[in-house]
C-alpha cells in the first residue's frame, strides 16, 4: 500500500475540525504536520522550544536537532506562527505545553479524522509526518527534506520518494501526452 499521507484538502479538514473543538488540539496537529514531528517530540515541547518565531526540537530515534521558522500563511488554518503565538499567550503551566498521552493524541486523530471524513487508514498521528514529507520532497529535494525532518540517514528520507503503481502510471501517461 505504501506510505499513507493526507491530501491538502484532508489536512485542512482535520485542522478545521480540531480548531472548531479545541485550540490546543488544532495547534498540536498543525505543529506535528508543519515540522514532521513524531508524537513524542510534540508532547515534549515546552515554551523554551519556541523563541523569536522559531521552533527548536531535539529529534528522537537518533535524528538531528532542528531549528525551523514557524510558518506564516494567508490561510488561518496553516498560519502556524499566529496559532502558536496565540496559544503561548495563554497562561500555561511550566513544563510540557501539551499534557496528554500518546494514546490520547491517537484518539484525537481518530476523532478529527472521522469528523473530516478522512479514510480510516489515514487517521493516525504519524500520517502528519508522512504528509509534510510527501508534500515537500519533490519540490525541496531529498537532502532538504532529510534535514527538515531531522533524519541523519538519507535512506530514511528515501522512503518518501517511492510512488505507487497508480501514480507512476498516471504520471507516465501524462508525460506522454505531448
Amino acid at each position: 500500500m505504501g506510505i499513507q499521507s493526507l491530501s491538502r484538502e484532508e489536512l485542512l479538514a482535520i485542522l478545521a475540525a480540531a480548531r472548531a473543538k479545541r485550540e490546543r488540539d488544532f495547534v498540536m496537529i498543525l505543529l506535528s504536520f508543519a515540522h514532521g514531528l513524531r508524537v513524542t517530540e510534540l508532547l515534549e515541547l515546552r515554551r523554551e522550544n519556541f523563541h523569536g518565531g522559531f521552533l527548536t526540537v531535539a529529534r528522537l530515534k537518533g535524528s538531528l536537532r532542528t531549528t525551523q521558522p514557524l510558518l506564516e500563511h494567508a490561510n488561518p488554518l496553516l498560519n502556524e506562527r499566529q496559532a502558536v503565538s496565540d496559544y503561548l499567550a495563554r497562561p500555561v503551566d511550566s513544563g510540557r505545553l501539551f499534557k496528554i498521552t500518546r494514546q490520547r493524541f491517537w484518539q484525537l486523530m481518530q476523532e478529527y479524522g472521522e469528523r473530516a471524513e478522512v479514510p480510516v487508514h489515514k487517521r493516525f498521528p504519524h500520517v502528519l509526518k508522512h504528509s509534510i514529507a510527501m508534500q515537500i520532497i519533490h519540490t525541496a529535494g531529498i537532502e532538504n527534506t532529510r534535514q527538515y525532518l531531522g533524519h541523519k540517514s538519507i535512506s530514511s528520507t528515501g522512503a518518501y520518494l517511492k510512488v505507487s503503481d497508480d501514480d507512476a502510471s498516471k504520471n507516465a501517461h501524462d508525460a506522454l501526452q505531448l
